[in-house]
């Protein structure tokens, strides 16, 4: 396929940033793509180039791209990191030339160039793209209804308070988070007064909460009050909120709702909360580089899953739903790059990798990730960043890969539904 004209623009996102979108074009079509931007980043994810930067950059390789034909979309990836000269490694300092977020939007947008030219739905296209046979399935709803840690101004040092529907049915499961988070809009409005209930950047509510327990146990009691078949997840970002002290020792310590907690002890935490409120899935618990004590909570939780089943079910909730063990999923900790992949399977540290195509700049090294999670028996969970656009990519991505769940936010905010309605609209008429 050849490339006949490429053009980049400056857009605004979510937060009223800037950001970019590329849009490129063939002889007989066109499509574009735009990429987010995250608050709260891993160190180790490619270099974000700033946009204002991003036009003389792509000038000077708009050239090379114009007129060439590529074939597939590794060939255009590879090309586009060539033209960078920073491939990616496990310092996270890929992309230093031309920006992760400038090569990535045109990754994405020859994906959906591409998909057009072969006739094919985008996450139809993307699911060829991966090695193997991989059943094409919709991903749970991980709706971020409560926001802490930098998505908010709060006492929370917790970043997400998710929702995940446990029914089979995407459409049912997007109805039931759009009900539950009108309820716990009520709800707070009623506790807080209507002035203290405020959005944060993922359209979850920030309030003046507490402590993270009784902002887990308001989600609990909504559950429990309407019988909702709904699990609570929980991203905690602790890069966030970890300190060290190296004049005398090596000490970490984490600073939750005031106290300081040493790594076991925040364990301890968290295996507390697990057990009281069933959590489902816990995101990000230590440190970026505490692969080891992300491998002791998960040895933990394999432990208490291996020993005791419940023995109570729900007909509603899906047999991976009911299971003791919670999904330990790494963010900050893998940075959708494949070496520290690698060393998070070999440490066993989670069974589940967070997927953000703009961590690690195009979509073919993006699925190698995925790939090397499947090949290790992990789950993806497909991600959304704090500041978002109205392109929908990432739902498609989610179907194409078979992921686990996708996380956009709130059911609430156009650049959050969007993504979920496409995955509704793959699902009505697939």
């Amino acid at each position: 396929m050849k490339i006949i004209d490429v053009n980049l623009k400056i857009i605004l996102d979510s937060r009223g940033e800037e950001t970019l979108e590329a849009e490129l074009k063939s002889d007989k079509f066109s499509a574009s793509a735009s990429v987010p931007a995250g608050k709260s980043k891993g160190a180790h994810e490619a270099f974000v180039l700033e946009p204002k930067k991003a036009p003389e950059k792509f000038e000077s390789i708009k050239p090379q791209i114009l007129n060439r034909e590529f074939n597939t979309q590794e060939e255009f990836d590879n090309f586009l990191i060539s033209l960078d000269g920073n491939p990616s490694t496990s310092s996270g300092q890929a992309k230093q030339n031309l920006g992760a977020n400038l090569i990535l939007a045109l990754s994405l947008a020859f994906a959906r160039l591409k998909a057009k030219s072969e006739e094919k739905e985008l996450f139809q296209y993307i699911n060829q793209l991966l090695r193997g046979s991989i059943s094409l399935k919709l991903p749970r709803p991980i709706f971020n209804v409560i926001n802490g840690g930098t998505h908010a101004n709060n006492n929370l040092n917790f970043q997400e308070f998710q929702i995940i529907p446990a029914v089979s049915d995407f459409g049912m499961a997007l109805g039931l988070g759009q009900e539950f988070y009108r309820k716990l809009k009520e709800f707070l409005e009623q506790k807080f007064g209507k002035e203290n209930v405020v959005l944060g950047d993922e359209a979850g509510f920030s309030c003046p909460f507490k402590n993270n327990e009784e902002t887990i146990e308001i989600l609990a009691e909504l559950i429990e009050k309407y019988h909702y078949p709904l699990r609570i997840g929980l991203d905690i970002a602790a890069s966030q909120f970890c300190f060290h002290q190296w004049k005398q020792e090596n000490y970490t310590y984490y600073l939750v709702d005031g106290k300081k907690y040493s790594p076991n002890e925040l364990k301890k935490l968290y295996l507390k909360l697990i057990e009281a409120y069933k959590i489902l899935l816990i995101e990000d618990p230590f440190y970026e580089e505490a692969f080891d004590d992300f491998a002791e909570l998960n040895a933990e939780l394999n432990k208490k899953s291996q020993s005791a089943r419940r023995s109570a079910s729900d007909p509603r909730l899906s047999s991976v739903d009911q299971r003791d063990s919670a999904l330990i999923i790494t963010d900050d900790l893998t940075t959708t790059n494949p070496q520290r992949l690698q060393t998070a399977i070999e440490k066993k540290a989670g069974n589940a990798i967070l997927i953000k195509p703009n961590q690690i700049g195009t979509l073919t090294e993006t699925l190698e990730v995925v790939q090397l999670a499947y090949e290790n028996n992990w789950q993806a969970v497909v991600s959304h960043r704090s500041a978002e656009t109205m392109d929908d990519f990432i739902a498609d991505l989610a179907v194409g890969i078979a992921a686990w769940g996708i996380k956009a936010g709130a059911p609430a905010a156009p650049e959050r539904l969007v993504k979920y309605e496409r995955i509704l609209k793959i699902a009505t008429s697939h």
